[in-house]
């Protein structure tokens, strides 16, 4: 079994926000040592990862537009964790973008967790 976080990233962040998020991630890499590797970071990219038998956590600048599938939520995103040291960052960046979102009155950025 996994423990898991999701996330809906419905719209695209602006420049502005991005650079707030992008702040934050080497914030989150400077704090975490070796807990976390950094897969991706790019202008519009970031991808760590922290533990073997854990799936990445992304998030992109621009929100997923193309469908896989009929019916598919492109808004839906999660990340298994397990709920090892690596979870906690996982959960401090979406946390972090949910109340930057929140701060401006926007509601398009939802976060939750099993439990």
């Amino acid at each position: 079994m996994g423990y898991t976080n999701y996330y809906n990233q419905e719209t695209d962040f602006t420049d502005k926000e991005w650079s707030q998020i992008k702040d934050e991630f080497a914030y989150i890499i400077e704090q975490a040592g070796e807990t976390i590797v950094v897969q991706y970071n790019t202008d519009d990219y970031i991808q760590i990862n922290g533990n073997p038998g854990c799936e990445s956590f992304y998030v992109s600048k621009n929100a997923r537009k193309e469908k896989e599938y009929d019916d598919q939520d492109v808004s839906f995103h999660f990340c298994k964790t397990r709920e090892l040291p690596y979870d906690i960052y996982v959960w401090h960046m979406l946390v972090f973008i949910k109340g930057m979102k929140a701060s401006q009155g926007k509601k398009d950025f939802s976060i939750s967790r099993d439990r």
